[in-house]
C-alpha cells in the first residue's frame, strides 16, 4: 500500500512512518525542512504541502494519506494555528477530489499542551 505522511519529520511523524515501513508499505514522508530523522526506506519529498497544485500526482497517487503537519505546533499560541485551516482544507480537498481513497488527520501533542525540553 502506498501511504503519504505530511508532517513525517515531526513529533508523531517519524514513529509512524518507521511503523510503516516495518509493515512493508511503500511510505511518501513529506516534510517541510530537516528530514534527517525520517527512517531511510521511505522517499523523503520536502515541499510546502500548501503550494503544490497536484498533490495527488506530485506524491505519486497514493492509496491512503496521513496528514499530521502542523505548523508551529509546540507553539500554543501562534496565529497561524488558525489562519492555517484554509490551506489545510484546501490541501485535503485536492487530495480527496483527485483520488486518494482514505484520508486520516491528527494532531500531537499540541491539543493536550505538552511541551518538548530544551
Amino acid at each position: 500500500m502506498k501511504i503519504v505522511v505530511t508532517g513525517a519529520n515531526g513529533y508523531l511523524g517519524t514513529g509512524i512512518v518507521k511503523q510503516l515501513c516495518d509493515d512493508g508499505n511503500e511510505v511518501i514522508a513529506v516534510c517541510h525542512h530537516d528530514s534527517e530523522a525520517i527512517d531511510k526506506r521511505a522517499k523523503v519529498v520536502k515541499c510546502d504541502i500548501f503550494s503544490v497544485e497536484d498533490p495527488f500526482c506530485e506524491f505519486e497517487s497514493p492509496d491512503i494519506l496521513l496528514h499530521l503537519a502542523w505548523r508551529n505546533g509546540f507553539v500554543h499560541n501562534d496565529t497561524s494555528h488558525v489562519m492555517d485551516l484554509p490551506k489545510h482544507y484546501n490541501f485535503l480537498e485536492k487530495m480527496a477530489a483527485n483520488g486518494v481513497k482514505k484520508i486520516a488527520v491528527l494532531g500531537s501533542m499540541h491539543e493536550v499542551g505538552f511541551l518538548r525540553e530544551a
